[in-house]
């Protein structure tokens, strides 16, 4: 069993730090991939309850390019578990909003996460579906510019809001785990190795359901 998070957790924004080349070649490799690889319905609906759109893009150089573009002290630690969200307006019964944890993958092996940072290729408002966070028992609404980005503490209770708009919100999401001690006989560097871990593992991250 893992120990409990600590307390109290918090939250961070970096205002403008991802340029606008980088969002704008994030967006076109997703509406891109649409467009020319196309989605079946049964697709389009995992992806929808899964919360996790294109997972097939989650190591494609231009969307690690937004990781790459945060502050250093940002990046630390082993990335896993990236998530294209694309949150559509909501039509039907509006649902009781939950805030939850993320948790963390079972290869991690007793590792926690370090930080969840969301990084906004819209704007996010409490209007359309945005970020919320309920640090104290005191629910925040976090509102981003396209470029801004957020860091979470890992025990941080968060959520999205409902989307009334008649717009898409587009987030991505990169998670952080403690770096894993290397084992006897691994001669990689610890980049190398965090590397591969993420590609043997990719396949874990687009059944989490974490909608954030």
């Amino acid at each position: 069993m893992q120990p409990p998070r600590s307390s109290p957790a918090t939250f961070d924004i970096a205002r403008a730090v991802i340029p606008p080349r980088v969002i704008d070649d994030a967006l076109r490799i997703l509406h891109l991939d649409l467009l020319e690889r196309g989605a079946t319905a049964d697709e389009l609906g995992r992806w929808l309850w899964g919360c996790h759109w294109f997972p097939h893009l989650n190591d494609d150089p231009r969307i690690v390019a937004l990781a790459d573009a945060l502050p250093e002290s940002w990046r630390s630690g082993e990335r896993c578990n990236t998530q294209i969200l694309l949150q559509f307006p909501h039509t039907g019964p509006e649902p009781e909003i939950t805030f939850h944890l993320d948790r963390e993958p079972d290869w991690a092996d007793g590792r926690r996460y370090l930080r969840i940072v969301g990084i906004a290729l819209s704007a996010w408002s409490a209007a359309n579906g945005g970020l919320l966070v309920r640090p104290d028992d005191q629910v925040v609404a976090v509102q981003l510019a396209a470029g801004d980005a957020v860091r979470m503490d890992p025990g941080l209770l968060h959520s999205s809001a409902i989307n009334r708009t008649g717009g898409i919100r587009y987030a991505v999401y990169f998670r952080w785990l403690q770096a894993a001690a290397p084992r006897d006989g691994d001669q990689r560097p610890p980049a190398a190795a965090s590397s591969a871990s993420r590609m043997q593992r990719a396949s874990s991250a687009a059944g989490s359901g974490s909608q954030t």
